[in-house]
């Protein structure tokens, strides 16, 4: 069966039967969708009937190797988890090859920045030769410049850029809208990326494309924030998340206050953006460590 028929009998489960809302649905929806991508483009699988226990393994190892949170991770395994105990019931599957999977410890860690010195000399010294190059820099200083999730720059078109005012009108988490400042080294890096968009031959009024005209997916996107970096990449694990820690973290170093940062993070709460705060102190405490002479 075709796996868009198999996911709309799921989800209309999920609606008739388990009573969700079209907002858990659409979760849903999004996860599964990205776990299909992922049997097609990555292990060159047609449908999820035919996935294993160990390609299922392979899809969170991957979302974890690409910088996605335990917490995205875990939600991804129970729609997983969810959807082949309905394939397993319809008589679709004979094992849910998602049972038996370990679960994902909640993760407590502080969020990493990258070096600021590291990253400026790393950007200063970025000479774009090609299109998709002019693309990867825009995309890097985007996220960094304007501290975008992932999922916010990839939905990103260009009716919510104004380059002549340095702003973009991101929508967030909970499809909430906000402005934030796009820099001056961003505003230049998109200038010479849409210059140079046109080559790729664009279809779509998303601001960032693939080799072949299309949105930029979120895989896509991490897989070119690490080639990016190469190097830092294997120290630091850098993904695009990173480089949101990064500036937000940055801000906080130069005197930046706590709420404006809220604001451009697109944080509901003040106590998730106070995690950058213990983020500032324990760099700190590091350099006391390292140059006191009575430590």
């Amino acid at each position: 069966m075709d796996p868009r028929d198999l996911l709309q009998r799921f989800l209309t489960y999920l609606r008739a039967e388990a009573g969700l809302s079209e907002n858990s649905v659409a979760a849903y929806r999004r996860d599964l969708e990205q776990f299909f991508e992922y049997l097609q483009e990555n292990l060159g699988i047609s449908s999820p009937l035919k996935a294993s226990r160990g390609e299922v393994r392979a899809f969170f190892s991957d979302l974890l190797r690409y910088g996605y949170a335990r917490r995205s991770v875990r939600r991804k395994m129970s729609a997983l988890r969810r959807f082949y105990h309905f394939l397993q019931r319809e008589g679709w599957v004979t094992v849910n090859p998602v049972r038996g999977l370990a679960g994902l410890k909640p993760e407590h860690d502080l969020p990493e920045a990258l070096p600021e010195d590291l990253l400026r000399q790393m950007l200063d010294n970025w000479q774009p030769q090609t299109p998709l190059e002019y693309r990867d820099r825009a995309i890097v200083e985007l996220l960094y410049s304007s501290g975008l999730r992932a999922s916010e720059l990839v939905s990103l078109t260009f009716d919510r850029v104004d380059l002549q005012r340095r702003e973009l009108r991101v929508l967030g988490k909970g499809r909430r809208e906000r402005v934030v400042p796009l820099g001056q080294a961003a505003a230049q890096a998109l200038e010479q990326y849409l210059a140079n968009r046109v080559h790729l031959h664009p279809k779509t009024p998303h601001l960032f494309v693939t080799r072949r005209g299309n949105p930029l997916s979120r895989i896509d996107l991490w897989r070119r924030v690490r080639k990016a970096f190469e190097t830092l990449a294997l120290q630091y694990g850098v993904h695009p998340h990173m480089l949101r820690h990064s500036f937000a973290t940055h801000l906080l170093d130069h005197g930046a206050d706590l709420r404006s940062i809220q604001e451009l993070l697109g944080h509901k709460n003040l106590t998730t953006t106070q995690v950058y705060t213990r983020l500032s102190i324990q760099t700190l405490v590091d350099e006391y460590k390292e140059h006191h002479p009575r430590e």
